[in-house]
């Protein structure tokens, strides 16, 4: 089932051209690729809204996504033994270096997800 058709009011039916320098198109492609949005729709964002749309989400790599995996299972093997009644020795210091490694990879998620850090 598609999209409903537009009415005439929403339809843009009018062509408007204008110039950039290579240095402007590249700069537009660029923002083009961080939002995620075709320049044309960048363009109308900045002029009638005053503002451009927001960054797209940066993706995990498959490095960081292992890392979150190794993380998430040492702390589930953690977990099944200290419900099964046996604290390991050390665990206290192994959670808080799990727990540092974790805040660790989140930081580098949230800086990662910075249109400038791209």
């Amino acid at each position: 089932m598609g999209k409903p058709p537009l009415t005439k009011e929403e339809k843009r039916s009018v062509n408007f051209t204008f110039r950039l320098t290579e240095e402007e198109q590249k700069k537009l492609f660029r923002l083009s690729e961080i939002t995620g949005q075709v320049p044309g729709v960048l363009i109308r964002e900045k002029l009638f809204k005053g503002r451009f749309p927001e960054p797209k989400k940066a993706k995990l790599d498959l490095d960081t996504y292992l890392e979150l995996k190794r993380i998430g299972v040492n702390v589930n093997q953690l977990a099944k033994h200290a419900n099964a009644g046996r604290m390991l020795v050390g665990m206290p210091t192994i959670l808080k270096q799990l727990v540092e490694q974790l805040n660790l990879m989140i930081k580098l998620l949230l800086d990662d997800s910075k249109p400038e850090n791209r």
